[in-house]
């Protein structure tokens, strides 16, 4: 049976390609306002933004934003006392008549804490990882032992490796255990290459040809293509998923969703390495 996220999901998109194939300039620019302002640019961070945008919804009712931005919130790393108090917000400002709204958000909700969002094609890696996380008391061993399990377990993955914040340095990255070839890049500075840009701008970069990138460190030149998710613990980054391929656009959706949520599951045990 389908859930009802997956069901939101799938309409949203559906519906989205449909207003675009016929909509103008002025149309397209605010869709392209709406998708800007809640990423993670400016003073607030994309977490605070869904959670504003989640109050806003509620108060005015709208059970599509509510829904759309109840699962962004999951997808922020939103917890559950969080979201209480995001709706003890709304309530107090919309009133009673918000009331079923708070309901269905709440079912919304605890459905997506029986349910992270891992794409089906590597549901059962992540599972594997999970367990590991459990098992393993170790976190360098078990951040070699994630890396060895990602490079084994998916074809485009050539190069797996996590980069930790330095707690010593200001804002410098420093190389954790990794799979694949040995890299000169054992230091990086926010901002400089992918990595870099990743952790100054908090957000995840995904690079289909690394050959077009001017800001790019280059590790080997067998490498096409990059993705680097960043770990967040309280809103800070400590740290990143970094991962190459050795072909041009092996990445999709699936990808990212796959790594957002790993790097979430790892946010709560580890990266006390630096």
């Amino acid at each position: 049976m389908e859930k009802k996220y997956e069901k939101f999901r799938k309409e949203r998109e559906e519906l989205n390609e449909i207003v675009l194939k016929y909509a103008k300039t002025d149309m397209k620019r605010f869709f392209g306002i709406d998708t800007q302002v809640y990423k993670d640019k400016g003073v607030l961070d994309s977490k605070t933004k869904e959670m504003l945008g989640l109050v806003a919804s509620t108060v005015m009712r709208c059970d599509d934003c509510i829904s759309y931005h109840t699962i962004q919130c999951a997808e922020n790393s939103v917890n559950s006392d969080e979201f209480e108090e995001i709706m003890s917000i709304a309530f107090v400002v919309g009133g009673s008549i918000t009331i079923p709204h708070i309901r269905r958000a709440f079912q919304l909700w605890e459905e997506l804490q029986s349910k992270i969002f891992i794409p089906e094609k590597y549901s059962d890696i992540y599972r594997e990882i999970d367990n590991s996380i459990r098992l393993i008391d170790d976190d360098k061993l078990l951040l070699q032992n994630i890396c060895d399990i990602l490079k084994q377990r998916v074809e485009h993955y050539d190069w797996v490796g996590f980069y930790l914040v330095d707690k010593k340095t200001y804002r410098e990255l420093i190389l954790g255990p990794f799979s694949g070839e040995d890299t000169d890049h054992r230091r990086i500075k926010f901002g400089e290459g992918i990595c870099g840009q990743a952790a100054d701008k908090k957000e995840v970069f995904l690079i289909q040809d690394v050959s077009k990138e001017s800001n790019y460190l280059s590790c080997s030149p067998v490498v096409k293509s990059e993705i680097v998710v960043p770990v967040f613990y309280d809103n800070e980054i400590i740290g990143e998923i970094d991962i190459d391929s050795h072909k041009i656009s092996p990445f999709s959706e699936e990808d990212t969703l796959f790594l957002e949520a790993l790097a979430n599951r790892l946010s709560k045990n580890v990266f006390s390495l630096t």
